[in-house]
């Protein structure tokens, strides 16, 4: 949720697909078995998304994001997933064994430099002190429907737009006070994340957000990527659609 609010809410723009291959890879989850160096496929929830790190310098072109829990056990629970429409794959009950390459490819080596401008406002997010703290409780301070369909971006969320459109991208009637806002950032992300920090770093297009018009004016934004990525997660676009890959930030 944090990688497409950052994207909706301070770039203005539709979460990028090629921006998120290029910050994130996929690896191999695999369950324990009881025997030491011994682990077993699973299912379900193979996939860990992760952000980029090794000898790249990628974590320090992402917001700083840290967890309050590895989630560890997760895997001791289940749950359903509703194939509305047909979004997913047909189950085959197939496992894997070993991580496909394709999990860790990023982008087209030709196509990096369509990035920059992209990676540029990040950094400006980020020297300004953009956290994923700070994200999820902008999301949560403008009450924004998580990861479901919505008439509006969350840059789009603005005082000329009708209260018709806003509340159908809003979770719930009455605002949350910062003390639930707060409790709420500091179950999700690491940190000692108090009221007093509520809504510290606006989204656009509200007052004292982050102006990055300069940076972005000359980038063409790939309708096309951003397809991409709503295809990818279907979830983003079908209200009725559930989501869980562990990992995902």
């Amino acid at each position: 949720m944090v990688f497409a609010a950052v994207c909706e809410g301070y770039l203005g723009m539709m979460p990028h697909w090629d921006l998120w291959l290029h910050l994130y890879r996929g690896e191999l989850f695999n369950a324990p078995t009881g025997t030491t160096g011994v682990r077993k496929p699973v299912r379900a929830g193979c996939l860990n998304l992760v952000l980029k790190t090794g000898k790249t310098e990628r974590p320090r072109e992402y917001i700083p994001v840290g967890l309050t829990s590895n989630h560890a056990g997760w895997d001791s629970q289940w749950f359903y997933l509703r194939n509305d429409d047909d979004l997913f794959p047909v189950y085959t009950g197939c496992l894997i064994s070993e991580r496909p390459e394709n999990w860790t490819y990023g982008i087209v080596q030709v196509h990096q430099s369509r990035l920059d401008p992209l990676l540029d406002a990040l950094k400006k997010l980020r020297v300004e002190g953009l956290t994923a703290a700070l994200v999820l409780s902008a999301v949560y301070h403008r009450r924004v429907l998580p990861l479901m369909s919505r008439p509006l971006r969350m840059d789009e969320m603005g005082p000329d737009v009708s209260s018709r459109d806003h509340e159908a991208c809003r979770m719930s009637n009455e605002a949350p006070t910062d003390d639930e806002v707060a409790a709420r950032v500091r179950a999700a992300v690491a940190g000692d994340f108090q009221p007093e920090h509520v809504n510290g770093f606006p989204m656009r297009p509200d007052a004292r957000s982050i102006d990055l018009v300069s940076l972005l004016s000359t980038y063409d934004i790939d309708s096309q990527s951003s397809s991409i990525f709503l295809k990818i997660c279907p979830c983003l676009r079908r209200d009725r659609s559930m989501f869980g890959l562990r990992g995902l930030r």
